[in-house]
């Protein structure tokens, strides 16, 4: 098996994958795979998140209400939080991340195809050999290791940390100048809308 090397920045959240890819389990490489998906999801949720909470109207007694808004949308998706923090006016992840969103993306979207039957216990209709699901691996924790440095340097939050509101509230200059919505029942119907 390939050596796994996990940047510095990211190794509380993905001691587990380090766990995995370390065992003897025979589907070590896919749950491997799985579960840097899962985290690379879950970084770009947190960094919407951190937009929106940014919002003046959401405090901490409206934080339940957005995230249960939030859990109701059936389709936000790694690619609905790209073209959502997009719409919020404030760089994209392709402009933070520069030439590297080139090189890049090309291999996250290839690795989604398959990754989408495998989440679903399906069969592929593809013979994924293990040196491909390794070097996937090491893509995608590539992918959140640049987001999460650009993300810092360009926003002072890398997508990593947890307690996402507190991270919001705690930034001294707010990201977005004109939000899409103006109150808590606007922001709703807004993110009703993303696709």
């Amino acid at each position: 098996m390939k050596k796994l090397l996990i940047p510095k920045a990211l190794k509380t959240e993905f001691t587990t994958v380090e766990d995995i890819w370390a065992g003897s389990g025979e589907t070590r490489r896919v749950d491997a795979l799985l579960l840097s998906w899962i985290k690379y999801e879950k970084q770009l949720r947190r960094l919407f998140s951190f937009f929106i909470f940014q919002h003046p109207d959401i405090t901490e007694a409206s934080l339940d209400e957005v995230i249960s808004a939030f859990a109701r949308h059936k389709g936000l998706y790694p690619e609905t939080f790209i073209s959502a923090i997009e719409e919020l006016g404030i760089p994209s992840i392709p402009t933070i991340l520069g030439e590297r969103y080139q090189t890049m993306w090309p291999e996250i979207s290839r690795i989604k195809k398959y990754r989408n039957k495998l989440i679903h216990g399906q069969l592929t209709g593809e013979t994924i050999k293990s040196p491909t699901l390794e070097q996937d691996v090491i893509y995608i924790i590539d992918w959140v290791a640049a987001v999460a440095q650009a993300a810092e340097k360009a926003f002072g939050y890398d997508g990593l940390q947890r307690n996402t509101y507190r991270a919001a509230k705690n930034i001294i200059h707010i990201h977005v100048q004109d939000y899409p919505f103006s109150n808590l029942s606007e922001l709703k119907v807004w993110i009703h809308k993303l696709k």
